[in-house]
């Protein structure tokens, strides 16, 4: 019997993220963009005959697409580890995790297998800068680092 896996993920408001330090205290203290991006998912996984596929869950992972958060200027570029992301999501059951922004894929969401049916909604994330390591003493320019979100079954 073959597995036909349906998986979409698309970003429905808050495509770009910009963090524009200002003041003295966002670059001592960070900055936090409160629920600014919103994805929203479709996940299915059924065998040829409509029952339920081989997969066990499903996960939705993100990584930077640089191993920095580089400087359009002169400036040293930054480190990944001066963002946060902080997902939450209407989907029920699924668990959560926190991140500190590196290049490899990490799991934000994460689901258990729903059947045959479909699993649908979104997940909204938070984004902070400068929190945990604040920017006081970093050079001001233009930074920029792609985010690469994916949707994945998982498989026994």
């Amino acid at each position: 019997m073959a597995q036909n896996i349906t998986k979409r993920i698309w970003v429905t408001s808050g495509g770009s993220v910009a963090f524009n330090f200002k003041s003295l205290t966002e670059y001592s203290s960070g900055k936090t963009l409160s629920n600014w991006t919103r994805l929203n998912i479709h996940y299915r996984d059924t065998s040829d005959v409509g029952g339920d596929g081989t997969s066990i869950g499903w996960k939705v992972m993100v990584r930077a697409s640089a191993a920095t958060i580089q400087s359009d200027g002169a400036a040293p570029n930054l480190p990944l580890s001066s963002i946060q992301i902080k997902p939450t999501s209407t989907i029920p059951g699924v668990n959560i995790t926190d991140i500190t922004l590196t290049a490899a894929d990490q799991n934000i969401v994460e689901g258990n297998d729903p059947g045959a049916l479909p699993v649908t909604g979104e997940i909204v994330i938070t984004y902070e800068c400068g929190t945990a390591t604040p920017l006081l003493g970093k050079q001001p320019d233009y930074y920029f680092v792609d985010l690469i979100f994916t949707l994945v079954e998982v498989n026994p």
